[in-house]
């Protein structure tokens, strides 16, 4: 053999080797990527209710997954008071797993953390706030809604916990449309017609129940000029 093609052999071989070592590694770093967790949107409910969490997962080499969330007091909550849907361990992916309640009887704030491992590495996210407001205690109000012409609705809202149903109990010389409402779940208001069929003075009692279960009433007067006040 030539020292020419020899020469050409040693040159050929390293490099050969070269190109299988860094196929290798490209390789290798590829099945290292790590997976992703997203625990979801902070949420807010009443204390007492549930609240519904919506985390995901994803891993680039599609790699079986396993998950677990994590639970810290942020602010004013006690996790004895607390019930969870999700894993606390290590669990294969599902959908409840995923999409877990929590339901705490303390108001405050609470930190869930979805992390998620491929079985060589894991990630946790940065987390869900999740907060407890203190239940309703005041019953819905009704008002006058200030953009109807004449005032000729009543709006019936309860901010916090919605509507849950109401009743007209009585009217004199008032006639309003609907009688009556049930929703489930509440709703943050309804929004009731009223006219007065004569010219003199008229009165409706309307009952109203909110989310929270607290019953109030209140009641529409229309002097006989037409002008109107609501009184809860």
């Amino acid at each position: 053999m030539s020292t020419r093609n020899q020469s050409r052999r040693r040159r050929t071989i390293p490099a050969l080797l070269l190109a299988v070592a860094a196929s290798m590694l490209v390789a290798g770093e590829a099945a290292a990527a790590p997976p992703v967790a997203e625990s979801g949107p902070d949420v807010t409910v009443v204390a007492g209710t549930d609240a519904q969490l919506a985390g995901s997962v994803s891993d680039p080499d599609g790699d079986a997954l396993e998950i677990h969330w994590m639970m810290t007091v942020v602010s004013g909550g006690d996790l004895s008071t607390c019930t969870f849907s999700g894993p606390w361990s290590w669990a294969p992916v599902s959908a409840p797993g995923l999409a877990p309640t929590l339901n705490c009887t303390q108001p405050g704030s609470y930190l869930l953390q979805l992390v998620v491992g491929d079985g060589t590495s894991s990630d946790d996210d940065t987390g869900a706030l999740v907060t407890f407001t203190d239940p309703d205690t005041t019953p819905a109000t009704c008002s006058f809604r200030p953009w109807i012409k004449r005032l000729t609705s009543l709006r019936i809202g309860d901010a916090q916990s919605g509507l849950e149903s109401y009743t007209v109990l009585h009217t004199f010389n008032i006639a309003m449309k609907p009688m009556s409402g049930m929703w489930s779940p509440p709703t943050p208001s309804a929004t009731l017609a009223w006219s007065r069929p004569g010219r003199g003075a008229g009165v409706a009692l309307i009952s109203h129940t909110n989310g929270a279960g607290v019953s109030g009433e209140c009641v529409l007067f229309v002097r006989r000029d037409g002008t109107a006040r609501v009184v809860n």
